[in-house]
């Protein structure tokens, strides 16, 4: 267990201890969906078909001490038209922040959370248009009688990855009619993957001098590794900057405007081609609140898909969709006890 993981442990901790004399205690439940048929959102990626993700919070404030604890899930699906056709991802997210308010209205908080993906398994791979593996257009079937590769049955890749991130924030609370907060956050980031394939032990020159249509294999397979996530860890710096607007009406409604715009800085990083070193996120909904209940739709759009806001879809392999915009629909609820 890495000291990331313990510091969010021991918080958890503190946090299920102090929520029986917290003053108000407050639940959240978001989901946001996308669907590239959706013509109201922006473009996304050919291979982008799918979104559906889910976040629950808790949020205990105590006198003048804040903190919130959430569980989050993305699934994306992916569809490809080549080999692997199916790449759709699975993770899942923890995330705790603990702060101090001071006068009501400056907000100083630390953040600890990880983000996790289930394990990626292909059965077939195309290399510059060599396919291997053991689907029906496969090429050509390569095994192993290695046992660390027993785990892949009749898979020829499989790949795990892992995110880590620590960071500090402030927010200053203005509640005005045309301005609600404007908040800083430093975060600094780890990346953690692996990947398994019997395809990197080939040693044999006859098999890596097969020749598919004037492209040799060995050549094929080199290049396909440099597309595959870096096994060795690397870090990103980012800082994001956040103002929030609410527009507040006289009935039991209000109209909110979010900006976040976010910069990147990674290190150790192999970048394939061009790394996005920028995010802009624009969120646009109407809130409607009854007593200590409040629903609110809203819409949300970035400038280039979810870099920054959801670190386990960035690698090697992923690289070339983040130049694209990428657009969501979200329903949340908040819950004031």
């Amino acid at each position: 267990m890495t000291l990331k993981r313990i510091s969010f442990v021991y918080l958890s901790l503190l946090v299920l201890n102090i929520s029986s004399i917290a003053n108000e205690v407050t639940l959240e439940i978001d989901r946001k969906y996308m669907n590239k048929d959706w013509s109201f959102l922006p473009d996304v990626p050919l291979s982008f078909d799918k979104n559906q993700s889910k976040e629950v919070k808790v949020g205990l404030n105590y006198k003048k001490l804040k903190l919130n604890i959430s569980k989050s899930n993305v699934a994306l699906d992916l569809k490809r038209f080549s080999e692997p056709k199916n790449v759709s991802l699975n993770a899942k997210k923890k995330a705790l922040s603990i702060g101090y308010l001071f006068n009501n209205d400056d907000y100083l908080y630390l953040i600890d959370s990880n983000q996790e993906s289930d394990n990626q398994t292909f059965n077939c791979y195309e290399f510059s248009s060599i396919i291997l593996g053991f689907c029906d257009s496969a090429d050509l079937q390569i095994t192993s009688t290695n046992p660390k590769y027993e785990s892949l049955g009749d898979n020829v890749i499989k790949i795990s990855g892992l995110t880590e991130s620590i960071g500090m924030g402030y927010l200053k609370n203005f509640n005005s009619f045309w301005l609600e907060s404007i908040s800083f956050e430093l975060i600094n980031t780890s990346y953690a993957y692996n990947w398994i394939s019997p395809l990197e032990d080939i040693q044999s020159s006859l098999i890596l001098n097969l020749d598919f249509n004037g492209i040799k294999l060995g050549d094929a397979l080199e290049r396909a590794f440099n597309r595959l996530p870096q096994r060795e860890e690397w870090e990103s710096l980012q800082l994001n900057l956040s103002i929030k607007q609410k527009f507040y009406s006289i009935y039991n409604f209000n109209i909110i405007a979010e900006y976040d715009l976010i910069f990147l800085d990674f290190s150790d990083y192999a970048e394939y081609k061009m790394t996005q070193d920028i995010n802009l996120k624009i969120r646009g909904g109407i809130e409607f609140y009854f007593e200590n209940l409040s629903i609110l739709f809203y819409g949300d759009a970035y400038l280039n898909n979810l870099i920054g806001f959801e670190p386990i879809t960035f690698n090697q392999r992923t690289e070339h969709y983040f130049d694209k915009p990428y657009g969501e629909l979200g329903l949340k609820f908040q819950f004031k006890f």
